[in-house]
């Protein structure tokens, strides 16, 4: 095939998923020329809580670029520790108190990574220093909190966005076109689960420091699985099914890590109910990785797979024709030994891939860009630009809503059902 043909087989195929939901909707709008170094003004970073998450920020905001990370933050301050977040950001000062951080004029936007029962002070601090702030999710470990977290995002004049990444990459939105023009058919439910073998537990130097560090393992301060995991998981259903659910119900235990020190369950399962019937079905556990970590959304025309970066569609035979699926790339995928059926691949940036001369089907979605990284682009993206926060205030008051809900559904066994009270900010 030569270029002229080619493209005009690319063109076609545009029509065609065009015609099937839409050119907007379906495809997620293709990137600026200089995504790799946005345009507009360096925005001035400083991270508040350099542990494992803290890092991971540092270390995308040091690939996303025009982003100089200025400050770093944490009130662990021995120099080992330390070194860590300083040979991502060399050129950022250390403070041990956050609120040295928010004197500095120099600093635009503050990235709140410290353990979410400690976000509150430091987020209403920062929004009230005129600072843009992105809270890593859940807002809190409290709703209390997290309620008085997003009334002051809401109520900011800078920009305020939740740590809601999936909101914000690319791939999830890309599914989320189709799911929303229809493709599924009558929707029969959803499932996802999250697998990983991992202790929670922490070693470190003192009593003191290790309390700290195991903070995840207290049911004062944890929202366990579902407030620290699977909270993007759940935020996934509801946006995809464009409703705030009915009721939860949920069961967990202490499986494996019994020696550990574990206050919240390692294993977790819970059944969250949508309106019209429609069950989210979500199991986490800290005891195996099998399978690891996906988001299946069910109907009577196909079902549509999530894995991070990746995507299937997988058709029902009587399903109608898209015209569309001769282009795309076929996946054999497989549990253990086990193949469990042929998914079309749902490619991200499909448009864009097009533009320049390239079959999506072949070329398949850039997986070097984490959820993460996008969530990070995304909300510079909203400083420079004014535009709206790929997660606001109110989505990340109401996600977390819903995982701590579901959290205190399993640790009480009870099914709990959702007041529409618990969603308003007023």
């Amino acid at each position: 095939m030569n270029r002229r043909d080619f493209l005009k087989d690319a063109t076609a195929l545009t029509m065609t998923l065009a015609m099937a939901a839409g050119a907007e909707e379906l495809f997620v709008q293709p990137a600026r020329a200089d995504e790799e170094k946005p345009a507009g003004p360096p925005v001035n970073c400083a991270v508040i809580g350099l542990g494992a998450q803290g890092r991971d920020i540092l270390a995308s905001l040091a690939r996303l670029g025009n982003t100089p990370v200025v400050a770093l933050c944490d009130t662990y301050t021995v120099e080992a520790y330390i070194k860590r977040s300083k040979e991502i950001a060399p050129n950022a000062a250390f403070q041990e108190d956050y609120r040295k951080v928010l004197d500095n004029k120099d600093v635009q936007a503050v990235f709140v990574a410290t353990p979410s029962h400690k976000h509150k002070q430091i987020v209403l601090d920062a929004l009230a220093a005129g600072k843009h702030v992105y809270c890593e999710a859940p807002l809190a470990s409290t709703i209390e909190e997290a309620k008085e977290i997003a009334k002051a995002g809401a109520d900011a004049k800078t920009v305020f966005q939740s740590g809601l990444q999936y909101r914000a990459n690319k791939q999830h939105q890309h599914v989320l076109s189709f799911v929303r023009s229809g493709t599924l058919g009558h929707v029969a439910g959803a499932r996802g689960q999250w697998h990983k073998k991992q202790s929670w537990r922490r070693a470190a130097p003192t009593p003191e420091r290790e309390k700290e560090l195991n903070w995840r393992l207290s049911k004062e301060s944890s929202g366990g699985l579902m407030g620290e995991i699977g909270i993007h998981q759940l935020d996934t259903a509801t946006w995809f099914l464009k409703a705030l659910p009915v009721s939860v119900l949920g069961f967990g235990g202490i499986m494996h890590w019994t020696d550990d020190g574990m206050e919240v369950p390692d294993t977790v399962q819970c059944i969250v109910e949508y309106p019209n019937h429609v069950r989210y079905l979500y199991d986490a556990t800290l005891v195996d990785s099998f399978d690891g970590s996906y988001d299946m959304f069910m109907g009577s025309d196909c079902a549509m797979l999530l894995r991070d970066q990746r995507a299937w569609m997988f058709k029902e035979t009587d399903s109608p024709l898209l015209g569309w699926e001769v282009y795309a790339r076929k996946d054999k995928l497989a549990v253990g030994d086990e193949t469990t059926g042929t998914g079309i691949a749902l490619v991200a940036d499909a448009t864009k891939l097009i533009a320049q001369g390239k079959q999506p089907g072949q070329v398949g979605t850039d997986v070097t860009k984490t959820a993460l990284y996008q969530a990070l682009a995304a909300f510079c993206d909203s400083i420079r630009s004014g535009k709206k926060p790929a997660a606001g205030p109110l989505e990340g008051y109401q996600a977390t809503v819903i995982a701590l809900k579901a959290h205190e559904a399993i640790l009480s066994g009870n099914k709990i059902t959702f007041q529409k009270e618990w969603f308003d900010l007023a």
